[in-house]
């Protein structure tokens, strides 16, 4: 072999050597047990991902606050917890918190919530975020978009951060310093782009079709299958009850008054993980005219929503999405907060699908009506026409790869 040969080879060899793979981008989809308004939207965006880009990035789901086991991280998802049933139990908690983040600013207010009043899971959180190493953070909670904006604003992180709020209109309680922001509703994108602080951080912003799940797109029979699949009697009229993972609204007060109904009926609350509810009400014994069907905490809430005529509850996200995706129209008892109330006037006055009736015995009412005359309905089934889309987390999904790449 000639020396030229030789050097040939030796050259080859080096550059082989020297030649890196191209790192593989990263994603992360960090998960926050408070309340399926937040973890179903993540899932079905996550799932829609993978679907379509898995194989071309790093994707990692994570539930944040619980997989490091680490006390302090842990102590942060149950303050977030007691939150909900703080306001869900009592309405002034949430409307004091409204008036001081109003008070104080918004930014300001978050940031002394995280690295003072919780300091403890500050420092945790934070080095949670850096060891994903990831070039972009999707969030559905306003907690984990918090450490992700502020590690990147501290220069410990390079992520993107996108949020997706499930509520119609961005709340205080989101970070504004994040790169992009994406919501169910065109009017809450517009009242988002004229708040001072989206604009100081100069966040883009897009309005994608609400995060239902995707596995909604196989439910394609009719309304009496679904029954008879849960064993219900297709004639007779199903109002379908639920107020949050929690089971903490007005649930119990509601079924109650159902139950006097002389109408035959078949009535399904979901307790969610109210696991003392749940053992309540299967201990009754309902009148010979009227089938009642609780549930615990349940993965059917599809099956249940296309089973039903009627939902009757609190105006959650999802709560009230998955009903009006199936044509049922909804009556609005409980409003936990300033968010719910947003999101209960996007189905009352925006889609004009939902009524909204706090006094339980005049909701009833209203509802034994519509057992006796269904064609009382008919406006309120003819507005959710235009809810009845699925192709949310697909589209968000497109946004997110684009976002990667960018």
């Amino acid at each position: 072999m000639t020396n030229s040969n030789i050097f040939d080879k030796v050259a080859v060899q080096m550059m082989t050597t020297n030649s890196e793979t191209p790192k593989l981008k990263k994603i992360v989809f960090p998960f926050v047990e408070a309340g399926l308004g937040h973890i179903m939207p993540m899932r079905a965006v996550a799932d829609a991902f993978e679907a379509k880009y898995g194989d071309k990035c790093i994707v990692e789901r994570t539930f944040f606050f619980q997989e490091e086991n680490n006390p302090d991280l842990k102590y942060i998802e149950e303050m977030l917890i007691k939150e909900v049933y703080k306001h869900n139990r009592n309405k002034i908690h949430g409307l004091y918190q409204s008036f001081l983040m109003n008070f104080l600013g918004s930014q300001k207010s978050i940031r002394w919530l995280y690295s003072w009043w919780w300091k403890r899971g500050y420092l945790p959180s934070m080095t949670r975020m850096q060891e994903f190493d990831a070039d972009l953070i999707f969030h559905t909670h306003f907690a984990t978009l918090f450490y992700g904006c502020e590690s990147k604003y501290q220069g410990k992180t390079k992520a993107k951060n996108v949020l997706y709020c499930p509520d119609p209109i961005i709340g205080n309680q989101w970070d504004k310093r994040v790169d992009f922001a994406t919501l169910s509703s065109n009017l809450g994108e517009k009242k988002a782009r004229k708040k001072r602080g989206f604009k100081k951080f100069s966040t883009r912003f897009a309005t994608v079709p609400f995060l239902i799940r995707s596995q909604i797109a196989e439910y394609t029979n009719s309304r009496i299958e679904y029954k008879k699949q849960l064993g219900i009697e297709p004639s007779k009229f199903t109002i379908l009850l639920a107020d949050g993972a929690y089971g903490v609204g007005k649930l119990k007060q509601t079924v109650y008054e159902l139950l006097k109904s002389p109408m035959p009926l078949t009535i399904i609350p979901v307790c969610g993980k109210n696991e003392a509810l749940y053992r309540e009400f299967i201990s009754i014994t309902p009148p010979s005219h009227i089938e009642l069907k609780p549930y615990g905490f349940t993965d059917q809430m599809l099956l249940l929503a296309s089973s039903c005529d009627l939902f009757i509850g609190k105006a959650g996200a999802s709560n009230l999405a998955e009903p009006t995706y199936f044509g049922v129209p909804s009556i609005v008892t409980f409003t936990a907060t300033a968010i719910e109330k947003w999101i209960c006037a996007h189905y009352t006055k925006v889609l004009g699908c939902t009524k909204k009736i706090t006094n339980i015995k005049k909701a009833v009412k209203l509802a034994i009506s519509f057992a006796e005359n269904p064609s009382l309905m008919k406006p309120l089934i003819d507005a959710t026409i235009p809810a009845r889309r699925h192709d949310g987390p697909e589209q968000l999904a497109d946004i997110l790869w684009e976002e990667l790449n960018a």
